[in-house]
């Protein structure tokens, strides 16, 4: 079975996305917040250009037309590679590479709350929603949301109808 061309570039795309993450953790540590910001630049900056090479690649396949609901399926398949790379390797990062920088960072953020005075009762809420942003699942939905956002916006900027077909009034 061949794949297409958008699943091989959303391949490429997780395994570049999940190496320069690897490499961030070594120059930075897993003990700062600058490995997920330049993690983030980077899934940015392979969405951008991933979906917009993929849609250009499909419209070349098909003679230089392509429609808009065509555009935005290729973008959307890239990008759910793209994410479901990112899931795996966020759990299997904070599983088994950086066991222990969630409770860092948990620990670091109720240290700063508990010098701001903030009542405890908050401070076991807002443990809660930092624990969840390390979820596998948030940066699934983040991926894809932002994935279907420059989708959309790649789909309209790069499409192109076939003048020869003819148009149906129904």
């Amino acid at each position: 079975m061949k794949l297409p061309l958008n699943v091989k570039l959303g391949i490429g795309a997780g395994v570049i996305n999940c190496i320069a993450w690897f490499v961030f953790s070594k120059i930075f540590g897993n003990y700062t917040i600058a490995v997920d910001q330049y993690r983030y630049y980077v899934t940015l900056l392979l969405l951008l250009i991933g979906i917009f090479i993929s849609i250009y690649f499909e419209r070349k396949n098909q003679n230089g037309f392509i429609h808009f609901k065509e555009g935005l399926k290729t973008g959307f398949l890239y990008t759910l590679v793209l994410a479901a790379f990112l899931g795996i390797f966020n759990f299997l990062y904070y599983k088994f590479i950086a066991v222990d920088a969630v409770d860092y960072f948990l620990n670091e953020a109720k240290k700063t709350m508990q010098d701001a005075k903030v009542k405890e009762e908050e401070i076991g809420k807002n443990m809660e929603v930092i624990r969840s942003y390390f979820g596998s699942f948030r940066m699934f939905m983040s991926t894809v949301i932002m994935g279907v956002i420059l989708s959309l916006l790649s789909s309209a900027i790069l499409r192109k109808k076939n003048p020869t077909i003819p148009f149906s009034e129904n």
